[in-house]
């Protein structure tokens, strides 16, 4: 009996083990009323219009009505559980379950603490959406999740058509580099340089793949046309196929990474400034510029006058010890780091296997870096300024970066 129990123990938590593991940020005190997020998620991506009730029944659902008129199926799960299904021709577009307000906050608890749901203000480059007075919203792999404290309601509705192309043709993917990590020296000591990156610390950096170009206008074109977005505004001169995206907020940067994440299955995002300067001083195999690939901006770059924009196509000067682009000059490129003016200090202080990659956990400003062409200063290395989230300008872009497979 004794050797039985603890078999079943050690299966238990075993199983405990992989199901957290598998699905951590989704399932946390979930199960209570009948169903999970995962779940929700599974409604929307896989339920049939046709034999709905059947399908549903399996899963435990019992069908109240449909309403023709609103494009709406009403069923119930448990004494508190209503679930609404939206849909659109064949296509389930939206999830509602409408429960107690203790299910409600658990599922609120669950998007705010987790990593994989990020807060979004806005999705509205999507033309056919509105926000809606009282709701919260977060996005996670090109699903937009949304609450409502005010009806005890969370739901779910996909951020892109759902007839959306899920193949991409290789001339719309971003060229990577693959980046061997290592042990890199972050920041200046030099008294005379800014605040923020002083002082220098080391850390360990991961390998990951970057993109050996800034997203180009043709890329991001694609992206807006499969997902019904507004294409930035860009002066005609450099909105050629050739030329970095520009005039994107940070949002519209991570909301590309995310779209491509989605239709690629790789881990697409934006780069930590650690990456950033890691990649752009070289790497292992860095000499020690001050630029990216030289001492000299123009070898790798171009000055232009003051007070004037100069964006040219990607790759139009020499790469840099990586085989890597205009990580100095053209345009400044968003990381994904929240900026703070004592994070260097704060590194200095941790032990080196405690530094951290990502940045502060919050903030008000992201931090930009590898561009500027009017000041030779800001396209160093180890230059960097920081920006509103939400703002756009027209030297700013990004480039992507990939976790390795």
């Amino acid at each position: 009996m004794y050797l039985k129990i603890k078999i079943l123990i050690l299966s238990v938590a075993f199983h405990t083990a992989l199901l957290a593991q598998v699905d951590a940020d989704r399932v946390a005190s979930f199960f209570a009323e009948g169903y999970s997020i995962a779940e929700l998620e599974n409604l929307l991506e896989n339920m049939p219009l046709k034999k709905h009730e059947k399908w549903m029944g399996k899963r435990g659902y019992e069908f109240r009505e449909e309403v023709p008129g609103k494009n709406l199926l009403v069923y119930k799960k448990s004494e508190v559980v209503t679930l609404y299904i939206f849909y659109s021709n064949d296509h389930i577009t939206e999830v509602r379950a409408s429960s107690s307000p203790q299910k409600f906050y658990q599922a609120v608890d669950t998007f705010s603490k987790s990593a994989s749901f990020r807060l979004v203000e806005y999705y509205l480059q999507k033309k056919e959406t509105k926000k809606l007075e009282g709701y919260k919203y977060w996005r996670n792999n090109g699903l937009i999740y949304y609450s409502s404290a005010e009806k005890y309601i969370n739901g779910l509705f996909r951020d892109y058509p759902a007839d959306m192309e899920m193949s991409l043709p290789k001339s719309y993917l971003p060229e990577m580099v693959f980046v061997k990590g290592g042990l890199t020296k972050m920041g200046s000591d030099n008294p005379s340089d800014p605040e923020d990156i002083r002082p220098s610390y080391e850390i360990r950096v991961p390998d990951f793949e970057i993109g050996k170009f800034e997203v180009t206008v043709k890329q991001y074109l694609y992206f807006c046309k499969v997902t019904n977005r507004e294409f930035p505004k860009i002066d005609s001169k450099w909105s050629g196929e050739s030329m970095p995206i520009t005039n994107i907020t940070w949002y519209d940067a991570v909301d590309y990474c995310e779209w491509l994440k989605y239709i690629t299955g790789k881990r697409y995002r934006l780069p930590t400034e650690v990456e950033s300067e890691f990649a752009a001083k070289g790497g292992n195999k860095s000499k020690q510029f001050k630029y990216a690939g030289s001492d000299f901006i123009e070898k790798i770059g171009w000055v232009k006058q003051k007070g004037q924009t100069d964006i040219r196509r990607v790759g139009s000067a020499y790469p840099n010890e990586l085989d890597i682009y205009d990580m100095s000059a053209n345009v400044f490129e968003w990381c994904s780091d929240w900026h703070n003016f004592g994070w260097n200090q704060e590194m200095q202080k941790c032990n080196l296997e405690n530094r951290k990659m990502g940045g502060p956990d919050k903030g008000l400003y992201k931090i930009i870096r590898c561009g500027g062409n009017e000041d030779p200063q800001k396209s160093s290395v180890i230059s960097k300024m920081k920006v509103l989230p939400n703002m756009k300008y027209a030297d700013l872009g990004f480039r992507i970066v990939m976790n390795p497979s």
